[in-house]
């Protein structure tokens, strides 16, 4: 007959294993270690994340100072601005003034310059009487307003506005001459006159007349009276404006008249750099 043999013993050793791997298994399952980790973490991480929004948050007040000290400097700077702009703007008036001063010097016609050269120019046979300075005509002399912008146009600056020339003197030169052909060449020398607008010399009138000049004769015996009749001669009278032309373009002409004083001013005046030269 068959007899049944079984070892208990090799299943006891087996369950001895098993619990054992049993027993550490639960010691892995039980280590604190994870929580630990877990723990730091969860406070590493807060104290980070407030750490950097300190971080931030001082930056933020750093370039909130920064900023305030910019805006203080750039108040300080408009200021500064503000008086340039002021002192350019009196420069500006000053030199508009200068100009202004300048242009005075500038279209001042010495008489004595224009008697000179009128004189120089008289043809023989012709005599001079006068030399008279006659009044503008109203409406010339007042000069026409400037016209206001359209608009949608920018009006001019002050600072550009240049202020209008004055009107030429008109003068008239009257005497006689011996004939009407010395009084055209009198005309015509005038034309050439760099003191008269050439166009504007004219011959107003001209007409023949007794000669007013006055002759004695002185006799120790008392004769009869002597009658001395003198040829005609020629009545006439031009006019003329002054030139239009500043001084300091007749620099020349007024060296030649030997008007030197209003030739040196209009130099010291182009040598400061008042009038262009």
């Amino acid at each position: 007959m068959y007899s049944l043999d079984i070892n208990f013993l090799n299943d006891r050793a087996e369950r001895a294993t098993e619990a054992g791997l049993a027993k550490g298994t639960g010691r892995t399952a039980s280590d604190p270690r994870p929580y630990y980790i877990g723990a730091i973490l969860a406070i590493a991480l807060p104290a980070l994340v407030g750490g950097f929004w300190l971080f931030l948050l001082n930056q933020n007040r750093s370039l909130e100072e920064r900023q305030a000290q910019l805006d203080t400097q750039l108040s300080e700077l408009q200021a500064q601005l503000g008086e340039v702009n002021t002192i350019n703007t009196q420069i500006q008036q000053i030199e508009t003034e200068n100009q202004a001063l300048a242009s005075v010097f500038d279209y001042i016609k010495p008489w004595s310059a224009v008697l000179q050269d009128v004189r120089s120019r008289v043809p023989n046979g012709v005599q001079i009487a006068t030399i008279e300075q006659l009044e503008q005509d109203p409406a010339v002399a007042t000069p026409s307003p400037s016209p206001s912008p359209a608009e949608g146009e920018a009006s001019p600056s002050p600072t550009a506005e240049t202020a209008p020339a004055p009107p030429p003197p008109k003068i008239a030169v009257s005497g006689v001459a011996r004939s009407f052909n010395d009084v055209n060449d009198f005309v015509l020398t005038l034309q050439r006159s760099p003191f008269l607008q050439s166009e504007d010399v004219r011959l107003v009138s001209s007409q023949l007349i007794d000669n007013p000049t006055e002759v004695e004769f002185a006799t120790e015996t008392g004769g009869q009276d002597l009658e001395v009749r003198l040829p005609q001669v020629v009545q006439y009278r031009i006019e003329s404006n002054l030139t239009n032309l500043p001084a300091s373009e007749l620099l020349q002409d007024l060296e030649r008249t030997l008007s030197v004083g209003l030739a040196s001013r209009i130099q010291a005046l182009r040598d400061r750099g008042v009038l262009q030269k």
